[in-house]
């Protein structure tokens, strides 16, 4: 990856075929440094053409503004994380189980200065453009939402649990475990660290939304006697 004393060389003339299959991913990969680094209004489009090596002709055939390549920048991100992610989720073991280590892997990615620090970018930016804001949040929200959606469906075609509407169940337990802590990292109000107290708010928070889903056929499990 060039730094900013040494950019990628500008390319001269229309691009080979390998040349043209990667633009999109170095022109992202250094627009996506560029804003972590310098923040979205401290990063130009002039700089991310220097710094991938292209013309400002042709960055803004692809991105035809700052906050459409912001945008891409920050989609594209997530949906390479959460492809990943997909690939993590333990086929085995219970609906609890497999529940706790999907929302774990996103809360993993989530709590580390990179996602945060990117996240507070959008923050700052919400008011001059409050699409760019809607639409990366509800991509990175329903990716999220996907995955959780994906467990619980298998739980209930399994027979583990009983839920009406998966979409709706998925979009509550992602606010409940995924999205409050991560905004609470946003706002500095906790550190962005996926600590043991972290892994007991996904215990809780699964174990509570479990309570309101198990079959009446199933046993409530036994917590052990409460006081009198």
């Amino acid at each position: 990856m060039p730094d900013k004393e040494h950019p990628r060389p500008a390319r001269m003339g229309r691009p080979s075929v390998a040349e043209a299959a990667t633009l999109s991913e170095t022109i992202l990969e250094e627009a996506g440094r560029l804003f972590f680094d310098l923040g979205f209004r401290g990063t130009s489009m002039d700089m991310v053409a220097e710094a991938a090596g292209v013309t400002k002709r042709t960055l803004y055939a692809r991105y035809r503004s700052k906050p459409l390549l912001f945008e891409a920048v920050v989609s594209t991100t997530i949906d390479i994380r959460l492809d990943a992610l997909a690939l993590l989720i333990p086929a085995d073991g219970d609906i609890r189980s497999r529940l706790v280590s999907i929302c774990t892997l996103l809360l993993d990615w989530l709590l580390t200065d990179r996602s945060v620090g990117m996240y507070r970018v959008v923050s700052a930016e919400s008011r001059q453009f409050p699409a760019l804001a809607r639409n990366i949040h509800s991509h990175g929200a329903r990716r999220a939402a996907q995955l959780i959606c994906r467990v619980l469906h298998e739980g209930v075609k399994n027979g583990e649990i009983e839920i009406d509407d998966i979409v709706f169940a998925a979009d509550y337990l992602t606010a409940a475990v995924i999205q409050y802590p991560f905004q609470q990292s946003v706002l500095g109000l906790i550190a962005a660290r996926l600590d043991d107290a972290m892994r007991r708010h996904i215990d809780q928070a699964v174990e509570l939304f479990l309570n309101g889903t198990w079959p009446d056929i199933w046993p409530i499990p036994d917590r052990g006697q409460g006081r009198s």
